[in-house]
């Protein structure tokens, strides 16, 4: 005979996170669905791990709009085609952005449909704005220009 502890339910407060996908593969136990174990990135509760089941919409894919569609999408940085064929182990290691609630049954996490976005980090989007800066004498060249 094995004694067991009893446990409770760790959660996450409910807020924006960057998650990145653990695991990623297709059931079908309550529809078609994917299963996503998600890893908090950054942040105070890096290292919190939860899983998701995004709904597929399609017994044999997935459909535009869906959860898995706006999962892939942002995992994948880009507009997707409706006839694109789509790997969940390109889902592995990628992160995305979106709000994490605490399941209605309280037993657990998700993430909210329709928060679900690519991530950008913010070090990228400065680099982004100092490599397009112009040169120096550009300034004296539009003063130049009358208006």
């Amino acid at each position: 005979m094995a004694k067991l502890t009893a446990q409770g339910y760790e959660l996450l407060d409910s807020g924006r996170y960057v998650l990145e996908v653990v695991e990623a593969e297709v059931v079908d136990e309550y529809g078609p669905q994917l299963r996503l174990k998600l890893r908090v990135a950054e942040g105070e509760h890096e290292g919190f791990e939860f899983t998701d089941y995004p709904n597929r919409g399609a017994e044999d894919g997935v459909k535009v709009g869906t959860k898995s569609w706006d999962v892939f999408e942002a995992c994948l940085n880009q507009r997707l085609a409706p006839d694109e064929e789509l790997d969940t182990d390109n889902l592995i290691g990628k992160r995305f952005e979106a709000m994490v609630v605490t399941k209605k049954t309280g037993k657990g996490n998700r993430t909210e449909h329709g928060t679900i976005g690519p991530h950008r980090p913010k070090k990228a989007q400065v680099e982004e704005v100092s490599e397009a800066e112009e040169p120096d004498d550009v300034e004296e060249e539009f003063q130049k220009i009358p208006f």
